[in-house]
C-alpha cells in the first residue's frame, strides 16, 4: 500500500522507470524497482512482492507488468500509463541505435565479447535479485525450501513451468493458508 504523503508525481513516476529501464538489464531491473518503490514509499515490502508475483505469472515482459502495478499501486491508471511509458520507451531507443550498430559491427570480435560480458551480467544480477529476495523470506524455512526445490526442479530436472507453477505454487497457497490461519502464540 502506497503512503498517502508518498504520491509521486506522474513525471516522477516516468522518469524514475525510465532511469531503471535504461541502466539496468536482467534481474537487475526487478531488483532497482524494488529499491527505489521502497526508498521512495511509495509501497510497502509486502505490496511490491504482491507485484513481482502477478507481474511474473501475467504474459508480456515482467518489468512492463511490474510498472503497471507500481504506477497503478500509487496513481492508479495515469500512473501506470506514466510508468509503462517510462519503462518502455528508453529500451525501444536503446534497441533500435544497438541493432542497427550490431548488423553494422556484428563480425566485429569485440562486439561478441561485449555480447557475451553483457550475458554474464544479466546471469548475475538474476542471481543477486533472486539471492536478495530469498534474503528477505529467511525467517520462514518452507519458502526458503520450496524456492531451492523449485530452482533444482526448473534448472536441473528441466520440469516444464507450468507443472511447476501448479504444484510449488500449490504446495506455497496451502503453506501460506496453514500459517495464517494458525492462532498467533
Amino acid at each position: 500500500m502506497s503512503r498517502d504523503d508518498a504520491r509521486p508525481s506522474l513525471s516522477s513516476i516516468a522518469l524514475t522507470f525510465a532511469a531503471i529501464s535504461s541502466t539496468a538489464f536482467g534481474g537487475g531491473q526487478k531488483a532497482s524497482v524494488r529499491q527505489q518503490v521502497l526508498k521512495r514509499g511509495w509501497m510497502d515490502r509486502d505490496c511490491f512482492m504482491d507485484g513481482l508475483e502477478i507481474s511474473q505469472i501475467l504474459p508480456g515482459p515482467n518489468i512492463l507488468n511490474l510498472a503497471l502495478y507500481c504506477g497503478q499501486r500509487v496513481r492508479g491508471v495515469p500512473g501506470a500509463v506514466a510508468a509503462f511509458l517510462g519503462a518502455s520507451i528508453p529500451p525501444f531507443i536503446i534497441v533500435l541505435i544497438a541493432g542497427a550498430l550490431y548488423f553494422k559491427y556484428s563480425a566485429n570480435p569485440f562486439v561478441q565479447g561485449a555480447l557475451r560480458g553483457c550475458a554474464a551480467g544479466a546471469l548475475g544480477l538474476t542471481v543477486g535479485n533472486a539471492l536478495e529476495l530469498a534474503w528477505d523470506e529467511r525467517a520462514d524455512w518452507a519458502r526458503i525450501v520450496l524456492l531451492a526445490l523449485t530452482a533444482v526442479t526448473v534448472s536441473l530436472l528441466h520440469m516444464p513451468l507450468l507443472l511447476v507453477l501448479v504444484i510449488f505454487g500449490g504446495i506455497g497457497i496451502v503453506h501460506q493458508y496453514v500459517t495464517t490461519r494458525r492462532p498467533k502464540q
